[in-house]
């Protein structure tokens, strides 16, 4: 049956105008919440009595088949999360946003790994991604750093020469 809406763009419930009690409409907002909530590691019970429905009406309006697992819903709605997240940084870096440019690199620079790990791609191309670290800079040495440490070595070969000229009897010769 042909969903249809009222003039404000919202479902008709099937039953709307007869006798019993109006069927549950599912909506874009109460979805987003439920697979938020499911995100967050929530059992269906809790779900449920938080967003004011019972456990088979989530299962019936808002899982494909009704009879889905929790758990694998769960990780359907994460990776969903998360494809989402991630198109919305590309979206960022291509706008010119630096920040989000570097953590599109490294969040994709991590996939890469994964997928290497996983036998997807040659490790190879994980490699040229992982050897771009940044190299440790030193420090500048300053004006007076680099006049004890001359001082230093000065006295460390005075110290050479005068060891190694000393005669038996503890005399220059």
């Amino acid at each position: 049956m042909a969903v249809k809406f009222d003039l404000l763009g919202d479902p008709v419930p099937e039953n709307h105008g007869k006798a019993g009690r109006n069927g549950h409409v599912a909506t874009k907002e109460m979805a987003n919440k439920i697979k938020v909530l499911l995100v967050s590691g929530m059992r269906l019970e809790g779900i449920a009595q938080q967003v004011g429905l019972s456990v088979p009406t989530i299962r019936k309006h808002y899982f494909a088949n009704g009879k889905v697992k929790a758990t694998v819903a769960r990780s359907l709605a994460l990776s969903e999360a998360r494809a989402r997240n991630l198109l919305r940084l590309e979206e960022a870096a291509a706008n010119g946003n630096v920040s989000a440019m570097g953590k599109l690199e490294a969040v994709l620079a991590r996939y890469e790994r994964e997928l290497a790990d996983e036998g997807w791609i040659s490790d190879q191309t994980s490699k040229k991604a992982s050897t771009k670290k940044p190299q440790a800079k030193t420090a500048p040495v300053g004006k007076k750093e680099l006049d004890r440490q001359s001082a230093m070595e000065a006295e460390a070969e005075l110290d050479d020469l005068l060891s190694g000229d000393l005669g038996a009897n503890g005399r220059m010769n």
